[in-house]
């Protein structure tokens, strides 16, 4: 039997060229997101949150396939410490991999993947959630922010909030994009 006919079995990470080229662009808006914070730090706050939430929720409802969250999240959290300068440092990047795991396995849990508006907002609240925890963590201990407690309070309950307002809409959105797109 030769080689070329045999059907091999696709790995776990498999995406065909169609859904790279989503995963990219995906990639460009969330890197992108980072001007948000131009617009100062309450404002960035709350917008941020939101953005990012419907860009993962969307992505994932649109490409659809097991681990979209965390291939974007290795592949952001790599762009991000190749930029890191501009931010608090380059350990403050991991939070974007360590939430891409969290709401991997969250995102995971229904089925289809992605397919439950539950899901979807709770998994971005606790995405936002754990994102300020990390990188507050690591500001604090790592590179010895000292921030008043109002304002811990004020980064953890806030992008929780934004976060899963990012999450119902991205399920929103996503699901348009994604019967838009087999339309066609």
């Amino acid at each position: 039997m030769d080689d070329q006919t045999v059907d091999r079995p696709k790995n776990k990470f498999y995406f065909n060229n169609r859904e790279i080229v989503m995963l990219a662009a995906f990639l460009a808006l969330l890197l992108a997101t980072n001007l948000i914070w131009i617009t100062g730090y309450v404002v960035g706050n709350v917008i941020y949150g939101i953005v990012e939430g419907l860009l993962m929720i969307t992505a994932a409802i649109v490409i659809g396939k097991k681990y979209t969250v965390l291939t974007l999240g290795v592949a952001r959290t790599i762009a991000e410490i190749l930029i890191a300068g501009a931010f608090v440092g380059s350990l403050t990047a991991f939070t974007f991999l360590i939430n891409a795991i969290v709401l991997e396995a969250i995102l995971q849990s229904s089925k289809p993947y992605a397919g439950s508006l539950k899901i979807n907002v709770a998994g971005t609240a606790v995405y936002g959630l754990v994102t300020r925890i990390v990188f507050i963590g690591i500001s604090v201990v790592f590179y010895g922010m000292v921030l008043p407690t109002w304002l811990l309070a004020f980064m953890i309950i806030v992008p929780v909030i934004t976060f899963a307002i990012g999450g119902f809409l991205g399920d929103r959105i996503g699901n348009r994009v994604k019967n838009a797109i087999s339309s066609m």
